[in-house]
């Protein structure tokens, strides 16, 4: 149940990071200017909120106002035309009219303008994005369950996926074993009915965070990864990082369990790999650079062909290897 809750996690946020990211073309402009365009701001040195990435030499309202005023303009011109856009079109003209806004008024290149992106996709999306998310004190989503807190909860969830009795765990807690079992059914209904993905990615955050919940910290499994010099690469060498991943994709297509083969050579955890992955995902987002994730990219390729050519020899090579065309 832990392993799909995490890779649920993890491969939810990783699409709404790619739908962030994806370049999304604008439609076609006809070959006479549609509309003027206000005059736009300088910004030879721009300054930059640095919560919201937006430049400081203009309101927020502003840019809003500035982007309405683009698509509205667009679809004005395309009904006269006796074109009636539907509604992913105009959220593609919001999409795009964004982009261009925020280079023309700040310069940025590709990198600055999908973590602006990302640090307002709840805004301009509805959805959240790890590295971005806060906790709302306020959200009926976010209160604790039968006094569980989303980051207890998240922080049990990590201890379990690491081998720790559930019973140790309830004790520390100072719950009933029943107590957690409801607790965790709603959790997980809350992030199922969560579609601006809130609940879900701050799990995520809290998840790689739960090593040193006050009330958990001291608890370890038999032959526990802490203070691993194995754990320890991982967080803090990304290419080790993306060689594991590697290795365990190779390993699932093989017909081997990944996670428990990493467990089994490097005495790496599910959960502990997994808090790991949201400390990498969360840095990556709020650090945003496409010409290195490629190459992470790359090389978590590169390792995946060496490892599925060690499964394969380990079987006994490929069905299709004696096969001639």
């Amino acid at each position: 149940m832990f392993k799909k809750l995490l890779n649920s996690v993890l491969g939810g946020l990783e699409e709404v990071k790619d739908q962030v990211s994806r370049q999304v073309a604008p439609p076609a402009p006809a070959s006479a200017p549609r509309y003027e365009p206000e005059p736009e701001p300088e910004a030879p040195e721009v300054e930059f909120d640095p919560e919201t990435l937006h430049g400081t030499h203009y309101s927020i309202e502003e840019f809003d106002a500035a982007v309405e005023y683009k698509v509205q303009a667009w679809i004005a011109q395309e009904a006269a035309e006796g074109t009636t856009l539907g509604q992913k079109d105009v959220d593609n003209l919001y999409f795009n009219f964004r982009r261009d806004v925020y280079r023309a008024w700040t310069g940025a290149d590709n990198d600055q303008m999908i973590q602006w992106e990302l640090a307002n996709s709840m805004l301009h999306r509805g959805t959240a994005t790890s590295g971005f998310t806060k906790d709302d004190p306020e959200s009926p989503l976010l209160q604790p369950i039968h006094g569980l807190s989303l980051k207890d909860y998240a922080a049990i969830t990590l201890k379990i996926s690491q081998g720790v009795d559930v019973g140790a765990i309830c004790q520390a807690m100072g719950i009933e074993p029943a107590i957690w079992e409801e607790c965790n059914v709603l959790w997980c209904k809350r992030m199922q009915e969560d579609a601006s993905f809130t609940v879900q990615t701050l799990f995520g955050q809290y998840f790689s965070e739960g090593v040193s919940h006050p009330k958990l910290a001291a608890l370890q499994a038999g032959g526990a990864s802490a203070g691993n010099a194995n754990l320890e690469r991982l967080r803090s060498d990304r290419y080790f990082y993306e060689e594991l991943c590697g290795a365990r994709q190779a390993a699932y297509e093989y017909g081997l369990d990944g996670a428990q083969w990493i467990l089994e050579n490097f005495a790496i955890s599910l959960g502990d790999f997994q808090a790991v992955a949201m400390e990498h995902l969360t840095l990556q987002n709020q650090n945003w650079n496409s010409e290195e994730m490629t190459r992470y990219m790359d090389y978590q390729q590169e390792k995946q062909k060496e490892y599925a050519a060690k499964f394969a020899a380990e079987q006994g090579g490929n069905i299709a290897d004696d096969v001639t065309f």
